[in-house]
């Protein structure tokens, strides 16, 4: 098993007794201390070393406590650092000063080591729960945009974002494509290997969607067994060889392997550009679908662009 992670500290104070003492009662803690005189250094060495805690002094030479702190705080990849300032400096306004530049604690020498180290502990375990809070919250905004079966963004991402993104590139005179994508036959497969299985092929159809997709383009579960390619800078041209790479892929691909099967589907594609062959959201789509309505009636296993009708 590996150890626990020590936290990082970084120190700055111009006295070199201090950053011995301090250093030896930090390490004797279990953190990870590195030690500077001055706040340039500081400042320097913040960003390559991104400690989980800094400890200040005000007064030192160069840039003071005070300056180095409101620098951190204006810093994005910096500003959730805490700062503890560690000071002989006690008067009322200096405290206030402290806060004001952004710190989280001011401790005021002279201190036990108990008290330090209650307050380093205390301001690390903040700094933990506030970054645990802010994964979660990253996580469940993206479970809000996502499809849980196929990692696909859902309908509520296609709607909020798309408009935006042909508005985007309308101003910069680019093309989109998108496709709309219905599994052939499908009732068939779920009435003969069971509903469970049929999602399990829908998942894995998407890893064989996204597989093949360019990075900037993304992948939207509609409902059921019916997606929507959205391929961002593609042309007629270019948006049909994708649909057409899309479904030969699909056609190819062995599903349902784990469970000691071999099934093969294949895919019918509608495919729509914008601005060729509409200018907002509501036509691309519905020209899409159209396309694919004529795909189905044209075999199966087609692609066929809006153009073509």
């Amino acid at each position: 098993m590996t150890e626990p992670r020590r936290p990082s500290l970084l120190l700055a104070d111009d006295s070199r007794i201090v950053t011995k003492l301090l250093s030896r009662v930090l390490g004797e803690a279990g953190y990870r201390v590195t030690a500077v005189q001055s706040g340039d250094e500081a400042l320097a060495l913040a960003p390559r070393l991104m400690p989980d805690l800094i400890l200040l002094d005000v007064d030192m030479p160069g840039l003071s406590g005070f300056e180095v702190c409101r620098r951190l705080k204006k810093d994005p990849a910096l500003a959730d650092i805490p700062v503890l300032f560690v000071t002989a400096r006690n008067e009322k306004e200096d405290i206030v000063t402290g806060f004001a530049a952004g710190g989280q604690d001011y401790v005021t020498k002279p201190y036990t080591q108990e008290e330090l180290l209650a307050r380093v502990q205390t301001h690390l375990a903040l700094k933990q729960a506030q970054e645990k809070l802010k994964a979660s919250e990253a996580r469940y905004r993206e479970l809000a945009i996502r499809d849980d079966l196929t990692g696909f963004y859902n309908t509520r991402y296609l709607y909020q974002t798309l408009q935006g993104q042909l508005d985007m590139h309308r101003a910069q005179n680019r093309h989109l494509s998108v496709i709309f994508m219905d599994i052939d036959n499908f009732k068939n497969v779920v009435d003969t290997y069971g509903h469970l299985n049929g999602s399990r092929i829908i998942a894995e159809l998407a890893d064989v969607v996204r597989q093949g997709l360019p990075a900037d383009c993304y992948g939207v579960s509609y409902g059921g067994d019916e997606f929507v390619i959205v391929l961002t800078g593609h042309d007629r041209e270019q948006g049909r060889i994708m649909a057409e790479k899309i479904r030969r892929a699909i056609e190819e691909a062995e599903f349902l392997a784990e469970q000691g099967l071999s099934i093969h589907i294949t895919v019918s594609c509608g495919l729509a550009t914008f601005p060729d062959d509409a200018q907002t959201l509501t036509d691309l789509l519905a020209h899409a679908d159209h396309a694919l309505f004529a795909a189905k009636n044209q075999g199966k296993n087609h692609v066929t662009a809006f153009s073509e009708l």
